[in-house]
């Protein structure tokens, strides 16, 4: 494969293989009779994107490679090869710097070498040469036909970029929900998460703001963002228009835009099944009273119960928080409020002495329930209390008469006067 792009398109092929950069890691090079085409696929199998550069999108394009191991050999050699994603994006790095500088570049896959051979010619007569290892690979594609989506809509890039700036650039995924005047954009939840501890992100659009617009199925949809974001980072660039099409929940949606007969791309990516379908319900409104904040945070969600447990084990996890009334300890709970009592006026008014219960006092539980009580921290005396425990003697208003009074004996005389 030999082809000649101009240095107009070289920044267009440079934002291409950015793009592809953000969803995999390799990146694969087809050539074909009808042009080039740049493909990769993410680790998760869950995104694809494809470009496919059109033969005007070059100055001169031959998807047959040079055959140098046997010249004399009249096979037609096509190669399909992939490389790490890293080597090309040294090559064009600065996007800036090639549309000032670069007046054209030549690509070329001899068979000989197994490199893959990139020139640049730039202005007052500079060459930049790159040679980038390769390997060797089957073609990558997805089965997937435009026109067997059930829903359709178009708008430009530009409105999509605009409508997922409220979308903080931590969140990972997206759910669209689909209705037959409007589109509902919301950040995705976990259903293991609390609702009212995360942040809830919802737009939505109307009929009117799109170009076309046919929906037919309302359905939700989930799935990845950041595949997102590098599809309209592209086409927001060239001010592109960018088609959505989808059908249900669990089959993957489909991003595509092209310009004139330069370039097309395609980008399919995954959606989530549901299973709960009422769990991402859009809510009737995104504004939170204070008071409905502070009654939802005040009320705990009932704790489910766990399954394949035995009956013991779930007498066990009761008696944590239930625990028989019985005469010995209905005894502790009296000594306990009375401990608690004593303790609350001894933090307020008293200054006497603390009178803690005795390490060897029996407090007429059961071994079981001993442990079960063992499970829990003690609680730790109040600061105050502990404070004047300390302090005990200063806060005394008279001294203690039983100490030992220093001896006034004398044992060495003073020394006599110098005169």
């Amino acid at each position: 494969m030999k082809c000649l792009i101009a240095g107009n398109n070289v920044k267009i092929l440079a934002r291409a293989i950015h793009s592809l950069a953000k969803i995999g890691d390799e990146l694969h090079i087809e050539p074909s009779e009808n042009g080039l085409a740049l493909k990769t696929v993410n680790s998760s199998k869950s995104a694809y994107g494809d470009y496919r550069f059109h033969l005007p999108f070059f100055l001169s394009f031959s998807c047959i490679s040079e055959n140098t191991v046997n010249p004399n050999d009249g096979e037609e050699l096509v190669i399909k090869c992939k490389l790490p994603m890293k080597s090309i994006l040294s090559v064009f790095r600065s996007i800036g710097n090639l549309e000032k500088s670069v007046e054209n570049c030549s690509i070329s896959l001899p068979v000989l070498e197994a490199l893959l051979i990139i020139e640049f010619k730039c202005k007052h007569g500079i060459k930049k040469l790159f040679n980038l290892r390769y390997f060797e690979t089957t073609a990558v594609d997805a089965q997937f036909v435009r026109d067997g989506y059930a829903s359709q809509f178009t708008c430009s890039s530009r409105f999509y970029s605009e409508a997922l700036l409220s979308f903080h650039s931590s969140i990972i995924e997206v759910t669209w929900s689909l209705a037959a005047d409007q589109v509902h954009i919301s950040n995705y939840l976990d259903d293991e998460l609390d609702p009212s501890k995360c942040v809830r992100t919802e737009i939505t659009l109307g009929k009117q703001e799109f170009d076309q617009f046919n929906v037919v199925n309302s359905t939700k949809l989930t799935f990845c963002l950041k595949e997102l974001r590098a599809i309209l980072g592209f086409a927001e660039s060239l001010n592109l228009v960018l088609v959505c099409r989808m059908d249900q929940a669990g089959e993957p949606v489909l991003f595509s835009l092209e310009q004139d007969d330069l370039f097309s791309a395609d980008f399919l990516m995954a959606t989530l099944v549901p299973t709960n379908p009422s769990a991402n319900t859009p809510r009737s409104g995104i504004t939170v009273s204070h008071r409905d904040l502070v009654s939802n945070r005040g009320t705990p969600a009932p704790v489910p119960p766990l399954r394949n447990q035995s009956a013991r084990s779930t007498r066990s996890a009761d008696s944590r928080f239930v625990i028989p009334t019985t005469p010995q300890q209905s005894t502790t709970s009296m000594q306990r409020s009375n401990a608690s009592e004593h303790c609350s006026r001894l933090n307020s008014l008293s200054l006497l002495d603390p009178h803690p219960v005795p390490l060897g006092t029996d407090l007429g539980l059961d071994s079981e329930e001993e442990a079960e009580l063992d499970d829990f921290a003690p609680m730790p005396p109040a600061k105050r209390a502990r404070a004047r425990y300390i302090f005990q003697r200063c806060l005394k208003s008279t001294q203690e008469t039983n100490l030992s009074v220093r001896s006034m004996e004398v044992f060495v005389p003073p020394s006599d006067s110098e005169d």
